[in-house]
C-alpha cells in the first residue's frame, strides 16, 4: 500500500538505493577478462551482458566449492553443507 510523504508516493519495500551490480562493468578499451590479453571490443563484446553474466555465474560457482571445502574442513555434516546459499 502507498502512503503520501512529503507530497511524494512511497511504495512499501521501495529503497531509492540502487541495487548492487553483481556483473563487473567492463570498458570497451580494457582488456578482456577472459584472459585472452585483447581489447574487449575486440574480444567479446560482441556477446554482450551474457559473457560477463556467464563468468559471473562461474566466479560465484568457484566461491560456492570453497565455502563448502571449509565448512566440511570444520567438520559441518554433508547435509547443512548441501543448503548453503551465498
Amino acid at each position: 500500500m502507498a502512503r503520501k510523504m512529503y507530497s511524494k508516493v512511497v511504495w512499501a519495500g521501495f529503497s531509492k538505493t540502487p541495487a548492487t551490480r553483481h556483473v563487473a562493468k567492463i570498458g570497451r578499451n580494457e582488456r578482456c577478462p577472459c584472459g585472452s590479453g585483447r581489447k574487449y571490443k575486440d574480444c567479446h563484446e560482441k556477446a554482450g551482458s551474457a559473457f560477463l553474466e556467464k563468468l559471473a555465474r562461474q566466479a560465484d560457482k568457484v566461491h560456492l566449492r570453497e565455502v563448502r571445502a571449509h565448512l566440511k574442513a570444520r567438520g559441518v555434516p554433508w547435509y547443512r553443507r548441501f543448503f548453503v546459499r551465498l
